[in-house]
């Protein structure tokens, strides 16, 4: 993971959250590998209830840290290993999974399986990850995972394609659909 003034530079949190279809009509956001709370801070103006898991105390605790600062009050943090056991507590209660630069981890279609348990029916998976390209940063090219293949992942358990966005200068989206 790079620095947390490095990884701010990659994005526009809020112009990213508009385009994975973030919005008001989200009332419970969970984010797998929040991190320093990049997306989840500033999601914090918008959406009602959001709980960021990750595996990392030191990353968490800054987001703490970050959230008491700005006296944030709609945020919980977990830390926890999603592939243990999180997913269960909150198993069909959210509106919205995002899995932000996280699918290169050792077996991404159980990460995916794991989000959609956690999804309400009709409810949404955001996927963004590193171009397939030569990039400052990232996990290394025979781990990132293409958005065709992040498609395929999904579409074999029954999540479906709802929009897929560029997110220069690195990175791309795709916003899945549940349908049951």
């Amino acid at each position: 993971m790079p620095s947390e003034d490095m990884w701010d530079e990659f994005f526009n949190p809020a112009d990213v959250l508009a385009k994975m279809k973030i919005t008001r009509d989200v009332k419970l956001l969970v984010d797998i590998g929040c991190g320093y709370g990049t997306f989840i801070l500033p999601a914090a103006a918008t959406v009602k209830n959001i709980i960021g898991i990750d595996i990392d105390p030191k990353m968490l605790g800054r987001c703490q840290e970050i959230i008491a600062e700005r006296n944030i009050t709609n945020i919980e943090l977990i830390l926890d290993d999603i592939s243990e056991n999180s997913y269960d507590v909150h198993k069909g209660s959210a509106d919205y999974v995002s899995l932000f630069n996280i699918l290169h981890c050792e077996d991404p279609l159980s990460l995916l399986r794991k989000a959609k348990l956690i999804l309400k029916p009709d409810g949404r998976v955001g996927v963004i990850h590193w171009k397939y390209e030569k990039t400052p940063r990232g996990p290394s090219m025979d781990i990132r995972p293409k958005p065709e293949q992040v498609i395929s992942w999904a579409a074999s358990i029954d999540l479906l394609l709802d929009a897929q966005v560029d997110l220069p200068p690195y990175h791309y989206g795709l916003v899945f659909k549940n349908p049951s």
